[in-house]
């Protein structure tokens, strides 16, 4: 399984709308082969402004092949203004070495 997060560097007055949009532009992810889960992480502090958004995939393959799909390019179509970032956003692919979990 591979982790896919992307951190991006939101200004404080876009954060509500910057989570709204996540919220309403994910296309058919929940549907695409290998899709396993997504979540998006917000600041849990004040003196940050990162949020990180994670899909889970079993395969990097499966992966690959979203971002080769209409669905996917509708769900980033709608590019949000340049002002509602701080930074450029970092993507990070992980795969998952072990996982533990509760009971």
């Amino acid at each position: 399984m591979i982790v896919v997060e992307n951190r991006l560097f939101v200004a404080e007055e876009y954060a509500d709308q910057f989570v709204e949009r996540f919220r309403n532009s994910m296309g058919e992810v929940e549907s695409q082969p290998g899709f396993v889960k997504f979540e998006l992480l917000t600041p849990a502090r004040p003196d940050t402004d990162s949020y990180v958004a994670q899909t889970y995939w079993e395969s990097m393959a499966d992966f690959e092949a979203w971002t080769d799909t209409d669905a996917f390019r509708e769900a980033h179509a709608d590019r949000p203004p340049r002002e509602m970032f701080t930074d450029k956003n970092q993507l990070e692919v992980h795969e998952v070495a072990f996982e533990r979990t509760g009971e």
